[in-house]
């Protein structure tokens, strides 16, 4: 119950402070907050220009638009949204090139062009991973297929290592970036939709901080406003990776048994990437049985 209430909140929140929700975006944050908590994410944020939402929301359209055209048509517009967003905004950027390897998959994965297409735009975007939340790194590297597509052993197994590499690295920084001590039951930790001024100043929730005359509760009142955005970037950062994240690494699980179970087999290789990247002992030995299991 927690849980839903909480996402009620933010999304009132992104209204609020004039972030701009996308009914069609994954769930369940992609706002950004106005000041960066962390040196990783002032890395996120710096140069990224600020761009009216509506925008975003017309290049959106502009993709599902294209749906009855030829696929080129679609893959030119998604190599001039690549770059385009990149420039512009890292969060939206994710969410474009989401929306582009879906637009593209959608026409069919048993294409072998839509597949490599929807695969390669995926590989791009995940190279910027850095860059943008988690959330939509998890979304991104969905669009990776466990299957055995090309007939060439050496092309097989350099895609296999290539796609397990970018699963495991979101496992790794999914459990980076979890905050134990984050408790979302604690209503101390969310923020406010909007904040009410000092007692003082008459005024009502949601004034501006310019309508306040005296300099200290106009000072005070920055800070109230500073603290909630703070509270509101560490709710858009954790909620994701506290309500998606156990089915996550069970997905991610599941990938790699099927990606390792198909031959040529290499099991000393998979517990490489492993070693590397999963703290758990336990997932690591599970994900290796199943493997042998499933390579008898």
């Amino acid at each position: 119950m927690m849980l839903k209430t909480l996402s009620v909140l933010i999304l009132c929140l992104g209204f609020a402070g004039g972030i701009t929700n996308d009914s069609c975006a994954h769930p369940p944050f992609t706002g950004s907050a106005a000041r960066c908590s962390s040196k990783e994410d002032c890395d996120r944020t710096t140069y990224q220009v600020e761009f009216p939402g509506n925008d975003y929301q017309t290049d959106i359209h502009r993709l599902i638009a294209l749906r009855s055209h030829p696929l080129d048509e679609l893959m030119a517009l998604a190599n001039q949204l690549e770059a385009k967003w990149r420039r512009i905004n890292w969060d939206h950027y994710a969410r474009v090139m989401g929306y582009v390897c879906s637009e593209i998959s959608n026409r069919g994965l048993n294409d072998a062009r839509v597949r490599e297409q929807t695969e390669h735009f995926a590989r791009v975007a995940l190279s910027h991973s850095t860059m943008y939340l988690w959330e939509h790194e998890a979304d991104l590297v969905g669009a990776l297929g466990y299957q055995r597509w090309s007939a060439n052993v050496n092309v097989w197994l350099r895609e296999r290592r290539e796609k397990t590499e970018l699963w495991l690295h979101a496992v790794r920084r999914l459990e980076k970036e979890t905050d134990p001590s984050f408790d979302v039951n604690d209503r101390k930790n969310l923020p406010s939709v909007n904040l009410t001024p000092p007692f003082e100043t008459g005024l009502p929730s949601g004034a501006p901080p310019s309508a306040i005359k005296d300099p200290r509760l106009r000072r005070q009142y920055e800070t109230a406003i500073a603290d909630n955005e703070r509270k509101a970037q560490r709710v858009n950062k954790q909620f994701p990776l506290i309500s998606r994240g156990p089915s996550f690494k069970k997905e991610a699980e599941r990938w790699l048994i099927q990606a390792y179970s198909q031959p040529p087999t290499r099991n000393a290789e998979l517990k490489r990437y492993l070693d590397i990247y999963l703290r758990d002992a336990k997932t690591r030995q599970r994900i290796l049985d199943e493997v042998m299991k499933a390579s008898k």
